[in-house]
């Protein structure tokens, strides 16, 4: 099966969209496609290792890690289930206020691909990861969750 972005390459990397349970679209991407959308390093095996959470601590609150996310220039940020939906209502919060159009072309979309590659959309994400994380610690200092952060 050929990559649905570059139409060149072997798909080996499969994106599943789930909503309600149900699969919705699967969108199926070459090395160097699926890379380039996740912001994942290369899925060479020698390197899955720094993908794992095993051992690793939420960054928020210290409880064990669910999952995590590698930063651009390197290094990795984990969050338990719970600092991890947190994170992801205050990532959509932003998107809402500041970006409602964003919002409308993700409805016209009717694929997954089309709208996640959007260059404005990555853009704006790459500088609002890091805010919705300081949001987050910021609230949890201010309700007394983490003293810490």
């Amino acid at each position: 099966m050929l990559c649905a972005k570059c139409q060149k390459n072997e798909a080996t990397f499969h994106l599943a969209t789930v909503v309600g349970g149900e699969e919705e679209e699967t969108v199926h991407l070459c090395k160097d496609c699926g890379t380039a959308i996740t912001g994942l390093p290369t899925l060479d095996p020698s390197k899955l290792e720094a993908l794992s959470v095993i051992g690793k601590k939420c960054e928020f609150c210290g409880k064990d890690a669910y999952s995590g996310e590698m930063r651009v220039g390197g290094g990795a940020i984990y969050w338990c289930f719970d600092c991890g939906a947190e994170y992801g209502r205050i990532f959509a919060e932003l998107l809402m206020s500041e970006h409602p159009e964003f919002m409308e072309r993700g409805k016209a979309h009717s694929s997954f691909l089309a709208f996640s590659s959007d260059p404005q959309l990555q853009a704006w994400s790459a500088e609002a990861g890091p805010k919705a994380m300081q949001i987050l610690k910021e609230r949890r200092r201010e309700d007394g969750r983490d003293a810490t952060s």
